[in-house]
């Protein structure tokens, strides 16, 4: 988003800073078709190539991942849609499996990551009921 903002309008420009919260406010409160819309506005008014071109890049990275952006069903399910818990949930996990002394070797410890950010997470019981009825 910030990327294209800067290509688009220049790194200071406040037309683009004020563009880039109009596009989060959008997706963030009224979902991914209101972002599009702004999106295909945008282009439609935007004179430079090089500011075209940013716009239709960003607009090609948001539509591959149209799935991922619904920020307004996940919020309505009570979902983190920040990446501020997942990063906190990263350090954790980490902190666990990497103890004082403790070793691992590459091949394993990707796993051992994922059990115990299911552990954590407490979803470890509805796995393993679920993974246990498919064996």
């Amino acid at each position: 988003m910030h990327k294209a903002r800067r290509e688009a309008f220049g790194e200071d420009c406040p037309c683009g800073q004020a563009w880039a919260g109009e596009v989060l406010h959008a997706v963030r409160h009224l979902g991914y078709e209101a972002m599009w819309e702004v999106l295909v506005g945008t282009l439609r008014g935007m004179r430079r190539r090089v500011g075209r071109q940013a716009v239709e890049r960003l607009m090609s990275y948001v539509a591959e991942r149209r799935d991922m952006i619904r920020y307004v069903e996940f919020e309505a399910r009570g979902w983190d849609i920040g990446s501020g818990p997942t990063e906190s949930q990263c350090k954790a996990t980490t902190r666990r499996v990497k103890g004082r002394g403790m070793r691992w070797d590459l091949v394993n410890v990707e796993s051992l990551m994922q059990l115990e950010a299911l552990y954590q997470s407490g979803a470890w019981d509805r796995w393993w009921s679920r993974r246990h009825v498919l064996n």
